[in-house]
């Protein structure tokens, strides 16, 4: 059978699409045909073979008959070969006089620097965030800001040594976590180097923890976190924090705490709602 894969693909390797090939190589054994018994013999569908053809005319493959049905008649593919080097040679010759000027043009430059945009990463497992969590301790520079809930801030005084670090480092080291007898001593333990606030970054960095099933245990636990460096979303959660400092009261205060405003009192439990467990620092 003259229409095989070889063939096709070797057609294929000078410019013919499948169904040119396929025609073509049916017109080789035909030498003068209708449409009709081309496009049986190539296995080209009805619907395609007057574009086939079409395209063998256009590269002067065949030529067309002007007869009643249309006929094709096959023409040497030496013609098309002949055409396809002139158009390279010409090609070539207008590359080789537009070298110099194109490799000017398109020239490596290495003068722009793109800013990073910043990332988000899914953490999950309490020992991964945890990890993640420590690390930031450990660059903070200027501002190690933290809302938690009261367990966490078992976790973080059980880390305290980085807190301590932080501080000598130069950074504002604070915490924002509900002040309760079962994490009074936790409490104690940061006030030393802390800043700690009992509740009703440096700006790059943010990680958002769910923590799954509870928050009791230092490491185990199937939690979810969020990190992010993107500027937009560090700037909307430091504000956040913010305004839930703004609304706290120091840790020595909070025996004596006064019931604040219903309306203060609505935006501390929507903050507590909502922004349970942010963390925002270096």
């Amino acid at each position: 059978m003259t229409v095989n894969p070889q063939r096709i693909a070797r057609l294929q390797e000078h410019g013919l699409t499948e169904y040119e090939a396929r025609a073509y190589l049916a017109l080789l054994e035909l030498e003068n045909s209708e449409a009709s018994p081309v496009a049986d013999l190539a296995r080209v569908p009805r619907t395609k073979i007057y574009q086939a053809l079409d395209g063998l005319e256009a590269k002067k493959l065949l030529a067309v008959i002007p007869d009643r049905p249309k006929r094709y008649q096959v023409q040497p593919i030496s013609n098309y070969i002949e055409s396809l080097e002139a158009s390279f040679r010409s090609r070539a010759t207008a590359l080789e006089t537009q070298k110099d000027a194109l490799s000017e043009e398109f020239a490596p430059r290495g003068k722009v620097q793109m800013e990073r945009s910043g990332g988000f990463v899914v953490l999950k497992g309490r020992a991964n965030i945890s990890s993640k969590l420590c690390e930031l301790m450990g660059k903070a520079t200027e501002d190690f800001a933290v809302a938690t809930s009261a367990m966490g801030a078992h976790r973080l005084a059980y880390h305290h040594d980085l807190l301590e670090q932080a501080a000598a480092r130069g950074s504002k080291v604070r915490v924002l976590a509900p002040a309760t007898a079962e994490n009074a001593e936790a409490c104690e333990k940061m006030l030393a180097k802390c800043d700690v606030r009992h509740a009703l970054v440096d700006e790059r960095e943010v990680i958002l923890i769910h923590h799954v099933p509870d928050d009791r245990h230092y490491f185990q636990g199937a939690d979810v976190a969020l990190w992010s460096d993107d500027p937009a979303i560090v700037s909307s959660l430091k504000a956040l924090f913010t305004l839930g400092w703004g609304l706290s009261v120091s840790y020595e205060e909070r025996a004596s705490a006064k019931t604040v405003d219903p309306a203060v009192q609505v935006v501390v439990q929507s903050l507590s709602r909502e922004a349970k467990r942010l963390v925002v620092t270096a």
